[in-house]
């Protein structure tokens, strides 16, 4: 990465926090918590649930082979996997879909949040005469998977592991166990990568972890970080 690249990185990031702060004052945003009965014993299920993904996609990528910089179909095959795994788990011990974090009440809210972080994304990174210019099948393409990705892996982080891990360990822990699970996610990978970019690109994804579950717990829907995800992984590629 470069500087110029860490520096819109940083500008992206404070746009963001703003963003989220100013449009989650609105009383829409204000719900009633997420109550778990058995918090210990949801987070240790998330933990569980977690290793068995983390296992299973070095055993998929060790049988397919890997680089580091690897296509969204494989990325996305990965997560399609894991993401049946999580279903089943809240269809076998009959779970509401709003504590994987897609709750009715917030989806309007979110969705308007999610548009607002696209927005300021585009703005920040001055990519909107780019697209007035229009876009390629491949980069619309490209579009399309970046968002389907990042829809499913919110769904497992943000929306399925975050909520039970904060009422296991607190708001605060819980959010920063999420961001290193989601950083490990990355692992199998990058692993083929030098030292210095394995350490970059564990590092980034770290803070876009933390990121995307403070938003989460601002929104309490998956959707807003879903939509922001998407649409910045995939202009970093233009």
């Amino acid at each position: 990465m470069t500087w110029r690249e860490g520096l819109l990185l940083l500008i992206e990031v404070m746009g963001v926090v703003a963003v989220t702060l100013l449009l989650t004052l609105s009383p829409r945003f204000r719900h009633p918590p997420l109550v778990f009965r058995y918090p210990r014993r949801e987070g240790g299920i998330g933990l569980m649930l977690f290793g068995l993904t983390l296992a299973g996609a070095f055993l998929y990528l060790h049988t397919t082979g890997t680089t580091p910089f690897p296509p969204l179909t494989a990325q996305i095959n990965v997560m399609g996997m894991a993401l049946l795994l999580y279903l089943g788990a809240l269809v076998a011990r009959g779970q509401p879909l709003r504590s994987a974090g897609w709750g009715r009440a917030t989806l309007l809210p979110a969705l308007q949040l999610g548009l607002g972080l696209v927005f300021i994304t585009l703005f920040l990174r001055g990519q909107f005469s780019h697209l007035l210019r229009g876009i390629s099948p491949e980069q619309g393409q490209a579009l399309l998977l970046s968002l389907l990705l990042a829809a499913g892996e919110e769904s497992i982080f943000r929306g399925y592991l975050l909520p039970r891990w904060s009422a296991w360990l607190g708001s605060r822990a819980g959010l920063v166990v999420n961001g290193l699970a989601f950083a490990l996610w990355r692992l199998p990978w990058v692993l083929a990568a030098p030292v210095a970019t394995l350490g970059i690109t564990l590092g980034i994804a770290f803070v876009q972890g933390l990121l995307l579950g403070w938003i989460m717990q601002k929104s309490d829907h998956v959707l807003a970080g879903a939509l922001y995800r998407g649409f910045s992984d995939w202009l970093r590629t233009l």
